[in-house]
């Protein structure tokens, strides 16, 4: 039943992404501007199904196993690729951006792939870690690992439409990317967010860790060393854009060095590295 539940969402998750893709692909044509808006709407339907579905797929999961999937990384990748989609949606009812979902949803997707493929679904969860501060401490982190992967896709479409403007030449979706200055001003509200909620995070963590759990904090453990490093370069952005202006080009290029910094955080730490927060 839950394997069943979890196909059918990764199949709605890959409906989404083909119809956002085609959206984006059929542009500004003539021809395509009846069947767009309509292709676009099937497309965040699916996208808020396919939401509803997993929220139902984790709670199952938490049922069935004991505790939240996060026994592995490959089995926190549904909470992520749910994070992901949490925050889009947010960003859409506020801002009404529905094309950002086209560089932010294959990275749910793929979560979600990568959970399907290769999660534990079985392993048990260490007694330590049963208990809810493990659910605020993850929650957190992964908020702001989603709000990040907003900032990324944000840069990304202002790169796209700077490099358009710059070449002098038309896209097929001018009108679909939002502005330069919009792009730049939701990517840097969204580092904000990020910045909050991470920092949040390891405040939850290493208060659950001296406090709860009476082990002594490994401020050299890899894992935190990497959140850290992560936490710096977004704190450094905002810093730098705060006291020299830097926006632009410059912070999209720093958002996408922060995607790379938060993929090296959540994934390459567990798979190369030994951690405290690694239980294989």
């Amino acid at each position: 039943m839950i394997n069943f539940l979890f196909l059918v969402t990764l199949l709605i998750y890959l409906a989404a992404g083909i119809f956002q893709t085609l959206s984006l692909a059929l542009g500004n044509r003539t021809e395509a501007s009846v069947i767009r808006p309509a292709i676009e709407r099937i497309a965040f339907w699916c996208t808020i199904i396919g939401f509803a579905f997993l929220t139902v797929f984790i709670a199952l999961w938490w049922l069935q196993q004991g505790h939240f999937p996060m026994t592995h990384w490959t089995d926190s990748t549904a909470f992520f690729a749910w994070a992901i989609t949490l925050i889009y949606l947010i960003i859409v009812r506020l801002t009404h951006l529905r094309t950002l979902g086209s560089f932010v949803m294959p990275v749910a997707f793929i979560a979600i792939l990568i959970s399907y493929s290769f999660a534990t679904h079985t392993a048990a969860l260490p007694e330590p870690l049963q208990n809810y501060w493990l659910l605020a401490h993850t929650t957190l982190i992964f908020l702001a690992y989603a709000a990040f992967i907003a900032a990324f896709g944000f840069g990304l479409m202002y790169l796209i439409a700077e490099r358009k403007i710059r070449r002098k030449t038309d896209t097929l979706f001018d009108n679909l990317l939002p502005s330069l200055g919009i792009s730049d001003v939701l990517g840097y509200r969204c580092t904000i967010l990020g910045v909050i909620l991470l920092t949040m995070g390891v405040i939850v963590g290493s208060l659950w860790t001296q406090y709860i759990r009476d082990v002594p904090w490994r401020w050299l453990d890899a894992k935190v060393i990497s959140t850290l490093v992560t936490w710096f370069i977004y704190v450094a952005q905002i810093g730098i854009r705060q006291l020299w202006g830097w926006h632009g080009r410059r912070a999209a290029y720093a958002a996408i060095i922060g995607f790379v910094a938060v993929l090296c955080t959540y994934v390459g730490v567990d798979l190369f590295l030994d951690s405290m927060h690694t239980y294989r």
